[in-house]
């Protein structure tokens, strides 16, 4: 068994000629030859059915994460879109995969993590045209709702074992007085561009601060948070490895009153870190992550790597190629 051979244009491809779109900017930009080899070839040895190639079908997954789509909507947006078919690889009279194609390669990323892989080269690609500047790590969280809902509450007198919630990993989490029942994503960004250098996905329950140095890249000149991330310890490392803390600092039993030079160096701060909110704004205005699609902690993770790679790829673009450049 081998993979599909796609993309072979005909007459017809010739002449169905459309606009340059953010996906032909995409393509143009990221060399897809390492992406392709870290995914690998998909179908194994003797007859069978021919299956999409891997590269192929990743590309799918970010046409879905960039606009929202379920694995049906994306389906149906493949099969009928030019500019989808042009951006993955099928010509005009290629067959294009079904949902359930989509489904089992987006089960072979979480599985094996290959979109870890997929994230790093696409980071290191980004580095190497000068976009990953390091002069600032943002680091920030945000709540993302369970799709599953929560367990339900017993009446008051009721006896025997509460209802589950479908999702057995999602948790409860809180900030302020609005309760959550879901997962939290935390990011890494970088500074200059807003570029997601590290995620982590957790249940909701955890703290901000819990996985906050997985997300210092370690080269970076300093690290920008809000009150939550600040701890002696995690002070003491950034000074040791030579980065410097920009930590925003909260009053506590001894200080209960932050004296106004640290008032202002949280203002400061705030400034600054406050670009970190835009990938969170993306993912939930553009990219319907809301509320996730799936029942466990491994899919929504896969969920949340395949949105960095999108988002990480859009703003590529549109930093290279700001709104109203004129094409070369």
């Amino acid at each position: 068994m081998v993979d599909r051979v796609l993309g072979q244009l005909s007459l017809a491809d010739g002449l169905a000629v459309s606009d340059e779109t953010i996906f032909d900017l995409v393509a143009k930009e990221i060399d897809w030859g390492p992406i392709d080899g870290l995914l690998g070839a998909r179908s194994g040895a003797g007859p069978g059915t021919a299956s999409y190639p891997a590269p192929v079908l990743m590309r799918c997954l970010l046409l879905g994460a960039w606009h929202g789509l379920s694995d049906p909507a994306l389906e149906a947006q493949i099969r009928d879109r030019l500019s989808f078919r042009r951006f993955a690889g099928f010509s005009l009279s290629d067959r294009t995969p079904d949902h359930s194609t989509l489904w089992r390669f987006r089960e072979e990323l979480t599985r094996e993590r290959l979109i870890d892989k997929v994230f790093e080269e696409i980071n290191r690609q980004l580095e190497d045209k000068g976009l990953i500047v390091k002069r600032g790590t943002l680091v920030d969280a945000s709540f993302l709702q369970a799709r599953g809902r929560p367990p339900k509450q017993p009446k008051k007198g009721h006896q025997g074992p509460v209802k589950p919630s479908a999702d057995k990993d999602a948790r409860w989490g809180k900030k302020g007085k609005k309760s959550t029942f879901g997962y939290k994503m935390h990011i890494g960004v970088d500074q200059d561009h807003t570029l997601i250098r590290r995620v982590e996905v957790s249940d909701a329950s955890v703290t901000d601060t819990e996985p906050a140095d997985a997300l210092i890249s370690g080269d970076e000149r300093a690290v920008y948070g809000d009150q939550a991330y600040y701890t002696h310890a995690r002070h003491a490392r950034l000074v040791e490895a030579g980065i410097k803390d920009r930590l925003m600092r909260r009053p506590n039993k001894h200080h209960p009153e932050l004296p106004p030079r640290q008032k202002r160096r949280n203002q400061l701060i705030a400034k600054v870190r406050a670009a970190v909110e835009r990938p969170f704004a993306v993912f939930k205005e553009s990219y319907a992550m809301r509320r996730l699609r799936f029942f466990n902690l491994a899919a929504n993770r896969m969920q949340c790597m395949l949105a960095a790679c999108a988002y990480n790829l859009r703003r590529m673009v549109s930093t290279l190629h700001p709104p109203g450049e004129k094409p070369a």
